[in-house]
Order: C-alpha cells, then structure tokens, then sequence
C-alpha cells in the first residue's frame, strides 16, 4: 500500500485517504480562543485533504448545530462555559444518537479522555501534543473506524434478528405440534375404545375426520411458518392481481373444508374487478381472515359479509375490503396483539396468532394495512370486521 510521509515524521495509509471524495464536514467545539486558532491553521495547512472546519463555543449552541446541519465528525473540549467532563460526551451523544467524536483535552486529564473513549468517543487528542499530523490522521481513521462499528452493529442486529426467529419457529413446533400430535393419539386411543366396544361406525367415522382434520393443521401450520420466513428473508414481487378471483376460490375451498356448517357468505362489491398491486400470497390472506370467521364462530349459521370498495388515503389509492362476521369477535385488549407473531395469543389460538401473523406481514409487504373493529361498534360479542387496504392498480 502507498504511504505519504507528513510533517513530523509520521506516515497516513493513502487506502483510508482514497476513502473520502467529498469535503468532511466537522465540528469544533472549543470555547478557548487560542485552541480555536491553532486548530483553524493546522486544518488550513493539510496537504490534499477536504476538511470544512465549523466552530461552536459551548455545548449547547453546538447541539443546536447538529441538529440542523449534516456533520461528518465533532471535535469537542470536555470543559466548555456549560458543560465539564464526562457530562459533556454524555449530553453530545443523548442529543445526536451517534456521531464520530474525537475528544481534546489537556495534559492532566488523561484519565478522562480515555473513559471519553469507553462513553462513545472514538479517539482523543491531547492539545499540548497535538499537530497536523496527527488531527489529519485522527480525523480519518475515528470516520473509518465508526463505519466500520455502524457495520458490526448492523451485523449484529441482524443477527439477533435471526436468532429470535428461530427461537419463535422452535416454540411454535414445540406448543402447537405438540397439541396436533396429542390430539391425534387421543383420536386414535378413542377409535381404539370405540372398535373394543363395538361402537357405531359413526362415530368412528367423527373421530377419523378429527383426525384428518389434526393433520391438515399440521400441514397448514408449516406451510405458514415457512412463507413467514420467505416473507422475512426478502420482499416478494407485487404486480397487478385481479382480487375477486382468488377470493372467491378461497370462499370454495372454505365451504370444501367446513362442509358440515351452514355458512351464508355474501359479496357486496362497488364494482364487478378490481385490480391490486398484490404478490402471489393474496389468496393466503383471505383464506386465513375467512378460516378465523369459521373457527371461531359458535352459531350454528355462520354469516361473513365481503364488502368491498375504492378508498383513498392520502391521496393514494387502494382497495378497500371489511370482513364482517357473526362470531365470538375479538376483546378490545387483544385487537392489535393478534397481529403480533410471538406473543401468547399465538399459542392460545392455534391458525389465529400464527396465521394472523403471516397476513399482516404480507399485506405490510404489499404496502398495505390491515386491522380489526367490532362489528357492531362498541360491542365486541356481536362478532368482528377484519378491514384492509391494499394498493389499487388504476
């Protein structure tokens, strides 16, 4: 790698340098004249480097700075008119989040410009040592070396993300697989009893369907966990979809499914298609909303009503469609935790809280909203009406 040699002997690596293109913007914050002035010369005499010098006198006019203009590094004294010590860099990194912070200080307060460091600061100078060399070198590598923290962060984030996925993925199979698989040995045990009694057929028969039934939620339940993790590892491509066609299958697979309840399901529709900005998961969202209206309904006439309409909301366009209901409804405390994959509703309503979960992940990765009121207004027993938007295509 290329090295220039600076006044007093040192060396900067030229690939930092290579780095910076632009001018970089930092901020002195400085109340003793003469530091300021020597700081402003030392600036003035680096060779090729684009360093735009601001100044501030005390703490909180320097704040204010901050928040209004874009700064790439601050130099700050850690004894200013309004501000002594450590409260300083305290004070700075509670008012800006984060920022590249190199900390001056003098010969006898060592020891606080090293905790400086630990607070956030990325370097410190000491003023009776300092020279262009060093303020040149300083200013670059605590900006390479802040990108470098803001990137690990990142990663790490990222990382914890996953680890928290994964942990929710492995308590949702061990809650709710474990209650399919009981279910399913208690089924078996009963067709056990049944055929030692010689029981009605029948009844077999119920039992047997129970079971089938224990099995497609199985099925159903992985299949939902892995579009969640599709849906949270990239964003699926939405294109124009004409909505009516895939509610209306899921309407046909729902009555298929349920085909021992009398349901009465209606679509009241402003016009004969509509056409949305929608990925391939739009029939998954209606079947899990209209599969919800079925579980959790006790009537022995379950009624869905399907309106749908044009809305706009600031000044964009969308696709309006309320899903009302005649079923138990849903308490006003639980209305937004429903949404919520991870939460204890997930487990205490198996196909509600998981598949409630990938609904409103898909519908947020359509650009879209989605959210629960109480059929009747202000009486939640009368039943629920699952309202969405998803963008139109005019």
């Amino acid at each position: 790698m290329v090295e220039r040699n600076l006044e007093g002997g040192r060396n900067i690596n030229l690939g930092i340098k290579r780095n910076f293109d632009r001018v970089i913007t930092t901020l002195l914050i400085e109340d003793n004249l003469g530091d300021i002035r020597l700081i402003q010369e030392m600036v003035k005499n680096l060779e090729d480097t684009l360093i735009k010098l601001e100044v501030r006198n005390d703490l909180y006019s320097g704040i204010q700075y901050l928040n209004r203009h874009e700064i790439d590094l601050v130099l700050l004294d850690l004894t200013l008119p309004d501000s002594y010590g450590l409260d300083t860099i305290e004070s700075l990194l509670k008012s800006v989040n984060e920022m590249p912070i190199i900390v001056l200080t003098g010969t006898g307060d060592l020891v606080l410009a090293i905790e400086s460091v630990k607070l956030g600061a990325q370097d410190y100078l000491i003023k009776g040592n300092l020279n262009e060399t060093l303020l040149e070198r300083a200013i670059y590598y605590s900006i390479e070396r802040y990108k470098i923290m803001q990137k690990l962060k990142k990663s790490e984030e990222k990382f914890h993300k996953a680890f928290l996925r994964a942990d929710f993925y492995k308590d949702i199979f061990t809650h709710d697989m474990s209650n399919i698989l009981q279910g399913i040995i208690s089924g078996v045990q009963l067709c056990n009893l049944y055929d030692i009694k010689k029981i009605e057929i029948d009844k077999i028969d119920s039992v047997t369907d129970s079971i089938k039934n224990l099995v497609k939620r199985g099925a159903n339940l992985i299949s939902n966990i892995r579009k969640l993790s599709k849906l949270e590892n990239s964003s699926m491509i939405a294109k124009p979809t004409e909505l009516c066609k895939p509610l209306k299958d899921s309407i046909f697979n729902l009555k298929n499914t349920y085909h021992s309840r009398t349901m009465d399901i209606k679509i009241d529709a402003q016009d004969r298609k509509f056409y949305v900005q929608s990925n391939s998961l739009l029939q998954d969202i209606f079947e899990n909303i209209l599969t919800n209206a079925v579980r959790h309904n006790l009537n022995s006439r379950i009624e869905i009503i399907i309106s749908i309409t044009h809305e706009i909301v600031e000044d964009k366009k969308f696709i309006k469609l309320e899903f009302l209901d005649n079923g138990i409804g849903i308490e006003y405390s639980r209305k937004n935790t429903i949404f919520m994959r991870g939460s204890k509703e997930d487990y205490s309503l198996i196909g509600m809280g998981l598949g409630l979960s990938l609904v409103s992940k898909i519908i947020k990765n359509m650009n879209g909203k989605i959210w629960v009121e109480d059929r009747v207004d202000g009486d939640h027993s009368k039943g629920s009406n699952f309202i969405l938007l998803i963008p139109e295509v005019i």
